[in-house]
């Protein structure tokens, strides 16, 4: 049970760093570029960490909402990216790279629960969903799918 509070805990703050960085990048885009997908990752990032929280809470175990060192180095990363070029979709294989960091933590996270625990279909559904994005993402970054 350490174990899977442990991976939910990592899994909940590697949500909420994803989210604060996407949520730079809507700030610097300014209306332009990625700001749709932008939305559409803050959004899913904030319900699939709200989620987790529930299962956390369930679990008896606390509930940090402000992110760790990493959430912070995102959103420097995303304001220093910002100011050197468009946030538009030559920076898609960035993203690509840091949502597949998310999956891996839905991964360790599914590996310590099991299906009888009421958190496992929870973070199937979401690692699913994820991938999905993830996919949709990698399609758009292909060089023939990039305009100019």
């Amino acid at each position: 049970m350490n174990d899977l509070i442990r991976k939910l805990k990592t899994l909940h703050t590697s949500l909420i760093d994803a989210r604060s960085g996407y949520e730079e990048g809507l700030k610097d885009a300014q209306g332009k570029g990625l700001t749709p997908l932008f939305q559409e990752l803050i959004a899913l990032h904030a319900q699939d960490a709200a989620a987790v929280a529930e299962q956390l809470q369930r679990l008896g175990a606390p509930v940090d909402d402000r992110g760790s060192l990493m959430g912070t180095l995102d959103r420097v990363v995303m304001k220093f990216t910002s100011l050197i070029t468009q946030l538009d979709d030559k920076i898609l294989p960035n993203l690509v790279d840091g949502e597949e960091h998310v999956l891996v933590h839905y991964d360790d996270a599914i590996q310590a629960s099991s299906p009888q625990n009421p958190e496992y279909p929870v973070l199937v559904a979401q690692r699913d969903a994820l991938k999905q994005r993830i996919e949709a993402m990698r399609e758009r970054a292909r060089p023939s799918s990039l305009h100019g």
